[in-house]
């Protein structure tokens, strides 16, 4: 049976990793309470929305930096995935001054899932891709 040694030099990488996630969904939640309230203006809810782009913007460029530092096989294919989902973000700004609408509030929401989908399979991938590199 392999077995994996866990390498303390990752925590600090695991840590940061964690707080990308929890920073984006902090502003994902700041969000949905922006258009819940009919009263909130669409101007906050936009300067929200370009926080949370560059919040997943900032999350993959570390995510691309450690998988290159790592000599992950797959980095390049990693970077198109990274780029076309923040394309995702356009139909949302395209909609910003709708922001109480079902439709904007689908895209949100598509981000979202997509988001989670993503970083559930990356993270599988990079889990296997690590294990088969300390057999």
């Amino acid at each position: 049976m392999a077995s994996l040694v866990w390498n303390n030099k990752l925590n600090p990488t695991v840590d940061l990793i964690n707080i990308h996630f929890d920073k984006i969904n902090e502003c994902i939640k700041h969000i949905h309470d922006d258009i819940e309230d009919p009263e909130r203006s669409c101007e906050h809810t936009n300067e929200l929305i370009n926080q949370l782009e560059q919040l997943f913007e900032l999350h993959f460029m570390y995510e691309e930096q450690l998988l290159e530092g790592i000599n992950y096989p797959s980095v390049n294919e990693q970077k198109k995935r990274h780029s076309l989902f923040l394309k995702t973000f356009e139909p949302v700004k395209l909609e910003s001054g709708q922001c109480h609408s079902p439709n904007f509030m689908n895209s949100l929401t598509k981000i979202r899932l997509d988001f989670v989908s993503n970083m559930n399979d990356d993270t599988m991938k990079l889990c296997d891709y690590i294990i088969d590199s300390y057999r």
